[in-house]
């Protein structure tokens, strides 16, 4: 029985990359549909690919497009490599012609700037991946589009020095393009009857230039690359069925067995036949697994990162940009610095009541107040106090009265924007007041959006990123683990278990202080949109082995109500009707994912400019 040498690759519903990174000792030969980039990021292998063998050593990548049959060997030395399988499936829709691609970015001495940048690339797929970050698959698919669009760029061609495969020399983006053309044409059409007169008939072009143009550049005659397309893929015709020698010969486009064998030896170095029963045991199959040790994601994250820090060193970046990079350890034993148990207390207005009808007591659910607080004015009738305050003890207990004019809040532009988020966040979450007062809504016109209130909600009722501050607020208790300016670690305790809630903050002084000043609008937009500071956090957190749960949140200034006002110009009435305004992402951006932990689990945060980001991190 022939032995199945295709691989299927499986790829999750909304993740078209398949990522590995392990020690191999061995990968059987095998070939499957889609690109896949051998990474080297540790040590040295043994790659066969077709006819070839390379030794990859650090830092070596190899691509090996679809339908190349190949395998891994480990050498006598520690390996350990990423194997990064690409959907053809999915991004054949931005690269139509990627399934015919060409792709060579192996080079036996790095004689190219654009294999630097090409790791660098591809080690930020691995970090994010590795690291989990928040979204990390849609992060991760973006910048694998930056690859592939740059491999077709740079590394979408091969050439030939003495039979062996190395990168094509030329940068005349005319002959790039039209020696392009000409191998995928001869590998699409390689069974066919394919001559130097039909060639240059698809181009254009006379017989004698095209014969010149392939020995040049390619290395090798027209009648060598074509032998060699044939017999290349005549291989998985060898290795995966039972198809005799002369059959598979004329399938692959011979015409006689003869040329067959001869054109197959001059590649290869056998005949097809002992090709055939020297390699037929060593096809990946169930009696030939793949011996490959997976790394944890935290040995994943530490080896990718010190191969990005030794890319990253090579260069000279100038950029103004400021990063910060920052590391929190999380023991188990860690004592706690203080209990966290916020209470909130929301102060309505008969006017929030009357306009939010039915929305009322779903938003207050959401908010989880403790207290409600009833704001009237002197002139309002008793009777419609009373009959505000019983709609209101529905849902709490008592609710108290306030009169209006003898409330205090600030005003100021910055209660619209991400920096009420920092504002709120760093001055009540270390505060031991009973309570924490909110307003829930902006008093007065719908269509003025923002009036720099400290509530909320706007008073068409979108969610400003303070809602979340509150919520937070309101939800989170527990003893406080670790805290500095940029971060704070909570361990709840649910009833039958417990939880971590991590956080992290991107801001500076000037973006929290927007809350206690009255800066114009405008000059509250300059602040945030100035920032464009980086933060990157690693929190280790020391854990009992198990499975767990991450739920990842993220809120940013461009999901925010204010954002949105600041593209339209900040009108002063709203062009759009309130029933579009509901229609605008204000929530924050979620992810999730399942993690096995052995001892210890790494998360990063990376944040760009003004945001906030939380994880929550549960057992299964």
């Amino acid at each position: 029985m022939a032995a199945v040498l295709y691989e299927k690759t499986t790829y999750l519903d909304d993740f078209p990359i398949n990522i590995r990174i392990a020690r191999v000792n061995e990968y059987p030969i095998h070939y499957h549909q889609d690109v896949e980039f051998v990474y080297v990021l540790k040590g040295e292998i043994w790659l066969r690919n077709g006819y070839c063998n390379y030794l990859l050593k650090e830092g070596d990548i190899f691509t090996n497009s679809g339908h190349e049959v190949h395998g891994l060997t480990a050498s006598e030395k520690e390996n350990i490599v990423a194997i990064i399988q690409v959907s053809n499936r999915f991004f054949t829709q931005y690269f139509p012609t990627m399934n015919k691609g060409c792709y060579f970015t192996y080079a036996n001495r790095d004689l190219y700037l654009q294999l630097d940048a090409l790791r660098k690339m591809l080690l930020q797929i691995l970090l994010n991946y590795s690291q989990k970050r928040f979204n990390y698959k849609n992060q991760c698919t973006y910048m694998m589009i930056d690859v592939i669009k740059y491999l077709n760029e740079n590394f979408n061609l091969f050439t030939f020095e003495d039979q062996v495969i190395v990168n094509f020399k030329s940068d005349n983006p005319v002959i790039i393009e039209r020696i392009s053309r000409i191998i995928n044409y001869i590998y699409e059409n390689h069974a066919d009857k394919i001559t130097l007169e039909k060639l240059s008939e698809v181009e254009h072009l006379s017989t004698d230039y095209i014969s010149h143009l392939i020995k040049d550049y390619v290395g090798i005659t027209f009648r060598e690359l074509l032998s060699l397309a044939r017999v290349e893929l005549s291989e998985i015709l060898l290795l995966e069925t039972t198809k005799t020698i002369s059959a598979i010969g004329k399938d692959a486009g011979f015409s006689t067995t003869y040329y067959y064998e001869k054109f197959f030896e001059k590649w290869f170095g056998h005949s097809p036949q002992i090709h055939r029963e020297q390699n037929l045991p060593l096809v990946l199959s169930e009696h030939r697994p793949a011996k490959v040790d997976l790394l944890s994601d935290n040995d994943a994250v530490n080896i990718t990162k010190r191969c990005l820090s030794a890319v990253s060193g090579q260069e000279n970046n100038a950029s103004i940009v400021n990063h910060m990079q920052l590391n929190v350890q999380i023991d188990l034993d860690s004592p706690s610095i203080m209990s966290i148990d916020h209470k909130l207390n929301i102060v309505i207005t008969p006017e929030d009541i009357q306009f939010m009808e039915d929305m009322l007591f779903p938003i207050l659910r959401e908010l989880k107040p403790a207290k409600i607080s009833l704001a009237v004015k002197d002139t309002d009738p008793i009777s419609e106090i009373c009959r505000l305050k019983a709609i209101l003890e529905k849902y709490c207990d008592t609710a108290n009265i306030l009169v209006q004019n003898k409330l205090t809040f600030d005003s100021a532009f910055g209660y619209d924007s991400i920096a009420a988020y920092i504002h709120l966040s760093k001055k009540y979450f270390l505060s031991k007041e009973a309570f924490v007062q909110c307003k829930l809504r902006d008093q007065g016109d719908i269509e003025t959006i923002l009036k720099g209130a400290p509530s909320c909600l706007t008073s068409g009722l979108i969610r400003k990123p303070s809602f979340y501050a509150y919520q937070q607020l309101s939800t989170v208790k527990g003893d406080l683990i670790s805290w500095s300016k940029y971060h704070s670690v909570v361990k709840t305790t649910l009833q039958d278990s417990y939880a971590y809630v991590l956080t992290a903050f991107n801001y500076n002084d000037e973006m929290e202080n927007l809350c206690q000043r009255n800066a114009t609008i405008h000059e509250t937009n300059e602040i945030i949109s100035a920032f464009v500071d980086e933060l990157s956090l690693d929190f280790n957190l020391s854990l009992p082995s198990g499975k767990y749960t991450v739920i990842r949140f993220s809120l940013t200034n461009e999901n925010s109500i204010f954002s949105y006002m600041a593209q339209l110009g900040f009108p002063k009435q709203s062009p759009l009707g309130n029933h579009w305004h509901q229609l605008l992402c204000t929530q924050p951006y979620t992810s999730t994912h399942a993690a096995q932990v052995d001892t210890s689990l790494n998360l990063n945060f990376t944040l760009k400019g003004a945001g906030v980001q939380i994880a929550v991190v549960q057992p299964l």
